[in-house]
């Protein structure tokens, strides 16, 4: 059983993501935002073994995410989620240990596949 924390400003897609992954045997932690998601990451005493991230989010974006996230635990594996494949934001979000993209809209069989290939 893997532990993921999806981040998410959209409630209903966090819903959706989470009723999928659980359904999979997949404990989950939710998070509305990149700063939500930094406290659970630095005071919650729970092992995350992955973080699903939206990019597009307000204050924070997702590689701002990804930065400090691993900044704080450098091995935790990232997937960021994102409807828009801007080649930049790709090459800074590789170059700062992003593990893997997963383009929106997505079916619950490329979400498990990815995060597949990312565990093992």
């Amino acid at each position: 059983m893997v532990h993921i924390m999806i981040v998410d400003d959209n409630l209903e897609a966090l819903r959706v993501i989470e009723r999928g992954l659980k359904i999979a045997g997949h404990r989950t932690t939710k998070a509305a935002s990149g700063e939500e998601a930094l406290k659970h990451l630095q005071h919650s005493g729970k092992k995350i073994d992955l973080m699903l991230t939206d990019y597009t989010m307000p204050k924070m974006n997702g590689l701002e995410l990804l930065k400090t996230a691993k900044g704080i635990s450098p091995l935790l594996p990232v997937i960021i989620m994102t409807a828009y494949s801007e080649k930049r934001m790709v090459i800074e979000a590789m170059l700062n240990s992003c593990n893997g993209f997963i383009e929106k809209p997505f079916t619950y069989e490329e979400l498990m596949t990815e995060i597949t290939r990312i565990i093992c």
